[in-house]
């Protein structure tokens, strides 16, 4: 009896773990853990306007739109269950009917041929993210959707399967897929176009509509036929969705702004409403810039141009609204996925006006009168000195600021960064947004001013911007809305307001630039061109109160344009996209008034052409100019009674070299013969060979102090006083008719 009952309390024993066990399992099989649900979404990248410019990957390599699953459209719905899983609401996350008639099937085949997994087994397999197709997986997979059926509605399983499943082409989920595929959203689609889209998740990558979209048919046939059986639509539903002609979009959209959309940080965060990148590009606007660069093709390339970058900025708000990298971003022959905004290129004179408006700030004003005539200016490295030249060859005497900045005048505005000093222009210029500037004032020296160093487009947008604010500096924006900009005053009013209207003066850039082409709108433009060294890049760039438009014209390779220049390269391309941007900015042309206000310091006066000093009454030519008004009242004291001019002594050789050649041009200057002497070049003098010219004006004056002497040249004679520069060292003789003679040595490099 005793070993009776030990066995029977054994057995008690093991009933009750074995029991215990059991429960255990079942416990641990309802309610433990599930996959962490991540509803992160592709954020879709907008223009200012809501237009779509892109949709970038997710993390995860694909692209999605997340539906609420109190959003769920009932013909996405009924496809979706009729397709997968026609028992979904009356089982418990495993469906023992399907899973006997697959292995039925499988044992049949004697090979794997169906599943049997129901939708709430999809959607656990597509948070365990698991490759393994074996037996356990799919007993993971079971015990995960056990637990989501207790965790969630079906409701909400079934929303998260429409938002988790592939349909194709890195897409998942049916509202991206709908968009992509049909170009409709979710709740939009008909019975026809939902049931196909129902059978792409069983074989999304054989069943791919971009590719041929007829694979898929017989599949979705199948699934309104089940759609019909399960009284989900009707018989005459039915047969109007078999007679549907389905047409796919192509999955394909213009290539709007890529170049600014890759400087777009698509930062992503979990979130269950969908992620929207605002930026400030102005969609229409980016198309008419595309479209104009392509029109200007052809006339680009006959002048050696394969590429084109153009950036518009709005100047009250700072924000980007066009951004054009290249002219063509899928081209391979000439880099066309690099970005010409954001590339360092040599500005050439585009840079002047940063020069003047320093000057401005130092109480300088455009009826500064500075000398156009052949100079020297010392550089960094001991006894080397550089002789600038202007475009055309010619000096032009005397120049207000105002004629040398319009005219784009390389001397004067090298002489005026000399009295600057290359340090004070670098340190505005880094103030002014230039943040490239990284090697100190004398590597750069006083051709800084005429644009060696390099920079970049956006960077010079957005300093000519400054201008047409009236002197405030604000950081370019990307994205709407984006907070912690900085703003700063760089330049007064006053300063601003001269540079634009110097820059805006048509008329005081005739002499040089002629009336008529690029340059000329029917509203009021501030525009300045500028070409690098070597012909290797053009730029136009220009404001109107509302936008500041800039354009560069070159190659990424380096290699040097034909016959180009900022006016006939850049300029065609500038002038079509401020007519543009102007008019997607304020509305039909003409826009009215003047692009800065007079600020209440400045006064328009009479003043000398010659002296740009207040006119006496022996002053020929007067013209009106903008002057401080705290400025001393000075007269000029140039001009004599008799018709004669009392030069300054900065202006006498030149005079009297172009009294020479044209006689009425200017009176004789009355002088005490001096004995023979070179003044023209100096001895121990070394020159340097500018790239941004011509050869044919790379050529040195000859002067002397007297009159009718010979010249020689390394012993060879001369018959011209302008002598074309050859690299080398050099001995220059002058001789007269009496026997004196006079001799210096320079270097050229």
């Amino acid at each position: 009896m005793r070993v009776r009952g030990f066995a029977g309390s054994r057995a008690r024993g093991v009933a009750l773990i074995c029991g215990t066990a059991v429960l255990a399992l079942a416990v641990w099989v309802y309610f433990g853990p599930v996959p962490a649900i991540s509803m992160v979404e592709t954020p879709a990248i907008l223009d200012r306007n809501g237009v779509v410019l892109a949709e970038p990957l997710s993390a995860r390599g694909d692209r999605s739109q997340w539906l609420r699953a109190d959003a769920l459209p009932p013909a996405v719905v009924n496809a979706t269950i009729a397709a997968e899983d026609k028992r979904f609401y009356s089982h418990h996350g495993v469906d023992p009917i399907a899973v006997v008639r697959a292995a039925w099937h499988d044992v049949k085949r004697l090979r794997l041929v169906e599943g049997g997994s129901t939708i709430t087994q999809q959607v656990a397999k597509l948070l365990l993210q698991k490759r393994d197709r074996g037996v356990m997986a799919k007993v993971q997979e079971a015990i995960v959707a056990v637990r989501l059926e207790r965790r969630y509605s079906k409701k909400e399983i079934l929303a998260l399967y429409l938002n988790l499943a592939p349909y194709g082409n890195q897409t998942s989920g049916v509202s991206r897929a709908s968009r992509l595929y049909f170009g409709v959203a979710p709740e939009d689609l008909t019975a026809a176009q939902a049931a196909y889209l129902a059978s792409l998740p069983q074989r999304p990558g054989a069943f791919n509509p971009l590719r041929d979209g007829r694979r898929a048919v017989r599949r979705q046939q199948q699934v309104l036929a089940k759609m019909r059986a399960m009284k989900f639509i009707t018989q005459r539903e039915l047969e109007v969705a078999r007679g549907e002609r389905l047409r796919f979009e192509r999955g394909e959209r213009d290539v709007i702004a890529q170049h600014f959309i890759e400087h777009i940080d698509v930062g992503q965060a979990p979130s269950p409403v969908r992620r929207q990148i605002v930026t400030t590009i102005d969609a229409g606007l980016q198309r008419q810039v595309q479209g104009i660069v392509r029109a200007e093709r052809q006339d680009l390339l006959n002048h050696g141009a394969h590429s084109v970058a153009v950036a518009v900025l709005d100047n009250k708000t700072g924000e980007w609204l066009a951004w054009e990298g290249s002219g063509d971003y899928f081209g391979e022959d000439f880099g066309g996925a690099i970005d010409g905004v954001t590339a360092l290129r040599q500005p050439g004179s585009a840079l002047k006006p940063f020069t003047y408006a320093l000057a401005f700030e130092r109480g300088e004003s455009p009826a500064t009168v500075l000398a156009d005539v052949p100079s020297h200016f010392p550089t960094a490295e001991q006894g080397v000195v550089y002789t600038p030249r202007n475009y055309d060859g010619q000096f032009r005497g005397p120049l207000r600021v105002r004629s040398a900045l319009a005219g784009s005048e390389n001397v004067p505005a090298v002489a005026m960064a000399s009295s600057l000093g290359p340090a004070s222009l670098l340190r505005f210029l880094r103030r002014t947004g230039f943040t490239d500037f990284d090697k100190n004032a004398g590597y750069y020296g006083v051709g800084l001013t005429l644009g060696d160093a390099e920079v970049r487009l956006e960077q010079l947008v957005a300093a000519y911007a400054m201008f047409a604010r009236g002197g405030v500096y604000i950081e370019p924006s990307m994205l709407k809305g984006q907070p912690g900009r900085v703003q700063r005053r760089v330049v007064s009013e006053r300063t601003a307001f001269w540079i634009t209207d110097i820059l805006s003066d048509a008329e005081a850039r005739e002499f040089v630039f002629g009336r008529g082409g690029n340059l000329e709108f029917p509203f009021p433009v501030a525009v300045k061109t500028g070409t690098s060294q070597a012909y290797r890049d053009n730029w136009t760039v220009g404001y109107t109160r509302d936008v500041t438009v800039g354009v560069w014209v070159g190659n990424f390779d380096r290699k040097s344009l034909r016959n180009s220049t900022g006016v006939t390269g850049a300029g065609p391309i500038f002038h079509s996209v401020m007519l543009a941007a102007q008019k997607r900015a304020r509305g039909p042309l003409p826009a009215d008034g003047p692009i800065i206000d007079p600020p209440k310091d400045v006064e328009r006066v009479p003043v000398c052409a010659l002296s740009g000093l207040r006119p006496s009454i022996d002053c020929p030519n007067v013209t009106m100019e903008w002057v401080a008004s705290e400025a001393p009242v000075k007269f000029c004291s140039w001009h004599r009674a008799n018709g004669r001019v009392d030069w300054p002594p900065e202006y006498r050789a030149w005079a009297q070299g172009r009294e020479a050649h044209r006689p009425e041009a200017a009176p004789k200057i009355a002088s005490k013969r001096a004995p023979l002497q070179i003044l023209s070049p100096p001895d121990g003098a070394t020159y340097l060979i500018d790239p941004t010219l011509r050869m044919s004006y790379q050529s040195l004056k000859l002067r002397a102090s007297a009159e009718n002497v010979t010249w020689d040249v390394d012993s060879k004679k001369v018959t011209s006083t302008e002598w074309p520069l050859r690299p080398g060292w050099h001995t220059i003789t002058a001789s007269d008719g009496d026997g004196h003679r006079d001799s210096v040595r320079i270097e050229v490099k």
